[in-house]
């Protein structure tokens, strides 16, 4: 099943879930996440590692969400990620 961003969205505010882990950072360590605030999501890359000299939270669509979600090819990596964003 995938899900929309409209889904993740809406399951993220219900369940008041404001961050999800991404990833670290190969070089430094750095959770990588998504935050979100209000009915805005943003990634946080957090590092400066890549050049990056805004570490800043990067507005982004609900869609990228989605489909980071829907692209995971073992359903048991995507039921546990689906969970994470409150699906």
């Amino acid at each position: 099943m995938d899900f929309t961003a409209e889904e993740v969205k809406e399951a993220m505010i219900s369940k008041n879930i404001t961050h999800v882990d991404h990833h670290e950072c190969s070089l430094c360590g750095y959770m990588t996440q998504f935050v979100r605030k209000g009915k805005h999501i943003f990634f946080d890359s957090g590092c400066d590692c890549v050049g990056s000299s805004d570490p800043n939270l990067n507005p982004k669509d609900w869609n990228d969400v989605a489909e980071w979600i829907n692209m995971q090819s073992n359903k048991s990596s995507k039921s546990k990620l689906a969970a994470e964003f409150g699906l």
